[in-house]
């Protein structure tokens, strides 16, 4: 694991920028490049777009503070794409000020000391009202499966935040932001580590989170870079053990091997994959046109009745049954 690469951008060096909506594509721009795409806009008719991100990142997290006047962001269509989809954004309100999540047809309101979750494998909308402030962090969705826990449920959801391990997480990653930087790589990693079991804790995880050592920890690490490179292309209909293990540099056996110890298997895996990106199609409002049928090719599947069977099997619920309770039908 690499050392930790800091960057901050603060708004005032827009300030030769009089137009909001080029001040607004500025700040998305440099939010996409750190986090993730959206779009940018202005709550309460407040277009001055100021604000300050302090950001830490790795190839495992992006951690972030921010203080902003009041914005609108959204995710749409446009912005999901498979370089970040498969992670989970997590924002913690140390504001006074209450932020507003919306996703799969959920809204939440944050209060000052609350949290919100969302999946980016969805569309999402923010909205902060003047003088936000708030901490976010950028996990891998395979972090939340070893925990035996699915991003998608704790979606703009109420998350109990009363506790102490909440008050230990957020002033570790405050401390973190501010001094992160200046870690070698072996302190990058253990911090990194660290934040993410305070994480886990703080959701009440019980798998997985007080972590491996020693050579099972060197097995759990390859054995989750397996599972997450299956899981990236499991969405293609030609996906196959030869071509993963190709990719992964490592004979097609022992990629058996590993998944046979943890009581796994590549189809296993490539079938959960499939259906979790289909439970999300079927749930998120902006793809209320797409027909089923469309949704399970989209995600892997040949036809149609092999993919009802794997959904309800799966879910205990048909496809067309979860968009009737969700509000999502489509035109089919």
């Amino acid at each position: 694991m690499s050392v930790f690469q800091s960057l901050v951008f603060d708004t005032t060096v827009l300030d030769g920028i009089t137009d909001p909506a080029v001040r607004a594509r500025v700040w998305a721009e440099c939010f996409e490049q750190i986090v993730t795409g959206m779009d940018m806009g202005f709550a309460d008719d407040d277009a001055r777009i100021i604000g300050t991100h302090k950001f830490l990142m790795n190839e495992t997290i992006a951690l972030g503070e921010m203080f902003s006047s009041s914005f609108v962001g959204e995710r749409t269509r446009k912005h999901i794409n498979r370089d970040d989809e498969d992670h989970v954004y997590l924002s913690f309100n140390i504001g006074v000020t209450t932020h507003i999540g919306r996703q799969l047809g959920r809204e939440i309101d944050i209060a000052p000391g609350q949290a919100g979750l969302v999946v980016l494998d969805a569309s999402t909308k923010a909205i902060a009202l003047n003088n936000g402030h708030c901490i976010s962090l950028k996990l891998p969705s395979a972090i939340f499966r070893e925990w035996g826990l699915s991003p998608v449920d704790l979606a703009c959801r109420p998350i109990d935040c009363t506790g102490a391990d909440y008050q230990l997480l957020t002033g570790y990653a405050r401390l973190l932001i501010a001094n992160g930087a200046g870690l070698d790589e072996g302190g990058a990693a253990e911090a990194t580590r660290h934040l993410i079991k305070l994480t886990g804790r703080w959701l009440g995880a019980t798998d997985g989170v007080r972590g491996p050592e020693g050579e099972d920890a060197v097995y759990r690490a390859r054995l989750a870079f397996i599972r997450q490179t299956i899981s990236k292309q499991a969405l293609d209909p030609e996906v196959s053990l030869e071509r993963v293990a190709r990719r992964l540099g490592m004979p097609s056996r022992t990629v058996q091997h590993m998944l046979a110890k943890a009581g796994e298997s590549f189809s296993q895996i490539v079938m959960a994959a499939r259906l979790r990106r289909a439970r999300v199609y079927l749930l998120d409002p902006i793809y209320a046109d797409l027909p089923v049928a469309d949704i399970a090719f989209r995600c892997g599947f040949l036809d149609v009745s092999s993919f009802y069977r794997a959904f309800r099997a799966a879910y205990d619920i048909t496809p067309k049954s979860l968009r009737e309770q969700a509000g999502t039908m489509s035109p089919e």
